[in-house]
């Protein structure tokens, strides 16, 4: 009799359980299907506004137009970004093919709607989500004044809000606060590479300046990692620290430091470059390889060919999608192709195919 009425109650329990879910469910598709029509909605209402912006007769008329734009946005971040890519979409004006004529417009309507301060209460008065996002607006609208707020951002725990502050700040060209960041997770090298590459990448201020404060301080991985970034910002003031790194025995070190003296492609390196393409390491080889390439003279497409029978396959490859960029006779080609060394003829033949086909 226990067991049975065990068995009921249990049951029961999943029919509750199985009811409240079927619930939620129901809700969470209501709920879904309101949030879409009030944006379908929004977007409705938003278009008549922005036609009516873009298109008025008089200048007038227009100034009429944009306030009631934003009377429509209304201090809500995600109409008026709506409503600026409304603007920046639309093809039937004659701004669509003059940027700053749109540009113009867009400042107008900010003049009404004040975006920056729909951003600056979002980072006083929201969650860790929203002050991220509010930090990345603030700085693509140039609002410096709210700087000392996005740095004690950038100095939070949370490393999604930190992250955006400093991106953020990077968009500012803060060299001291962004550097410091960076060296804050330095020690997260699953994080921190991905990390150097976007933020050079975004840095309005000077490159040369965030590398030098970084590697005051920075640990090795560190270094490795800020060098190969900025090789393809060929920054000369670091060559003679790529130059010593090249020829020293910190093979990490070395790689970094070889690709930067690559991406330069001057002749006074090739040297260097000739003894990295002999080194055990086949990485150091392949960079160094990849240098030569870049260089014009008879010595420099020796190395690049004989490195078409180098060991490794990635080094091959290197040399054949490289020699195909330097000036090599018809001759030569017919010697590789129709040699008798093996690994020099497919590479050139797989680098080659693809070009065809490409």
């Amino acid at each position: 009799m226990k067991v049975e009425l065990i068995s009921v109650i249990g049951l029961l329990l999943c029919l509750l359980i199985i009811g409240i879910e079927y619930i939620l469910h129901y809700r969470l598709a209501e709920l879904q299907d309101e949030t879409a029509a009030r944006t379908e909605n929004i977007r409705r209402r938003l278009d008549i506004h922005v036609e009516g912006v873009l298109y008025a007769p008089t200048e007038g008329s227009r100034n009429a137009e944009i306030k009631a734009l934003a009377d429509e946005i209304n201090g809500d971040f995600t109409v008026y970004e709506m409503a600026v890519a409304a603007i920046n979409e639309h093809k039937g004006t004659v701004y669509r093919d003059d940027e700053e004529a749109r540009a113009a417009l867009i400042e107008r309507v900010n003049e009404q709607v004040d975006p920056v301060g729909i951003y600056a209460k979002m980072l006083n008065e929201g969650d860790v989500y929203h002050k991220g996002y509010a930090c990345r607006r603030l700085a693509d609208l140039g609002a410096l004044d709210y700087r000392d707020k996005i740095k004690e951002c950038a100095k939070e725990k949370d490393r999604d809000l930190a992250y955006n502050a400093a991106m953020a700040l990077c968009s500012m060209g803060d060299v001291y606060e962004v550097a410091d960041y960076l060296l804050s997770i330095q020690n997260d090298t699953q994080y921190s590479g991905r990390i150097v590459n976007e933020f050079f990448a975004k840095f309005t201020g000077d490159r040369q300046e965030l590398a030098e404060r970084i590697f005051d301080k920075c640990n090795p991985y560190m270094r490795c990692t800020v060098i190969k970034t900025i090789a393809v910002y060929k920054i000369d003031a670091f060559r003679p620290m790529y130059k010593d790194g090249a020829t020293g025995n910190d093979t990490q070190l070395k790689i970094a430091c070889v690709k930067a003296l690559a991406a330069f492609g001057y002749p006074e390196d090739e040297q260097i470059l000739q003894m990295a393409a002999k080194d055990k390491d086949w990485v150091v080889r392949s960079s160094a390889v990849r240098g030569l390439s870049l260089l014009k003279t008879k010595t420099a497409l020796d190395s690049v060919k004989h490195a078409l029978s180098d060991k490794e396959w990635w080094v091959r490859q290197t040399a054949a999608q490289s020699i195909t960029r330097m000036n090599i006779s018809p001759s030569d080609l017919e010697e590789i192709l129709g040699g008798y060394d093996r690994f020099a003829a497919d590479a050139m033949k797989n680098v080659l195919y693809k070009t065809v086909d490409t």
